[in-house]
């Protein structure tokens, strides 16, 4: 299945509200990952305010090393998409999103990466090359 394919919204939202287009950011707020509407992803669950998938590409058709699990939000009044967020996509994260979409608790359960403390390894590594780091909000 294609991006474009999981909602009717997904190429107004990756193209209009997207921080820059198509970046759906981690939960960190600092990494993310550039999608279009023509990547390839596997549904995980679809709900009337939420959908889960597993994107398998990335950046127009690029395969993911590590498959992202992201999660859509949809706008309660006219269904449009309204924020993304991505983790990688392991087995736990997977189940995880299945139950927030299903407005199930995850009993207990807490989003996990595929090499455990990658991302904080990778923001100390930039960190560590300067004393500050600037976010330009122009793209």
């Amino acid at each position: 299945m294609k991006f474009k394919d999981v909602h009717e919204d997904m190429e107004r939202y990756l193209q209009e509200d997207c921080y820059c287009p198509g970046e759906i950011y981690g939960l960190d707020g600092f990494f993310f990952q550039v999608f279009t509407v023509d990547d390839e992803c596997r549904l995980i669950e679809r709900s009337e305010d939420r959908t889960a998938v597993v994107a398998m590409t990335h950046g127009g058709g690029e395969e993911l090393s590590k498959p992202q699990a992201i999660m859509f939000w949809h706008d309660e009044g006219d269904g449009r998409i309204v924020d993304a967020q991505r983790v990688d996509a392991t087995e736990n994260n997977v189940g995880i999103l299945r139950a927030i979409v299903r407005d199930e608790r995850p009993d207990g359960r807490e989003i996990d990466e595929f090499e455990p403390g990658d991302t904080a390894r990778q923001l100390r590594k930039v960190l560590s090359m300067c004393d500050m780091v600037m976010v330009d909000a122009r793209c």
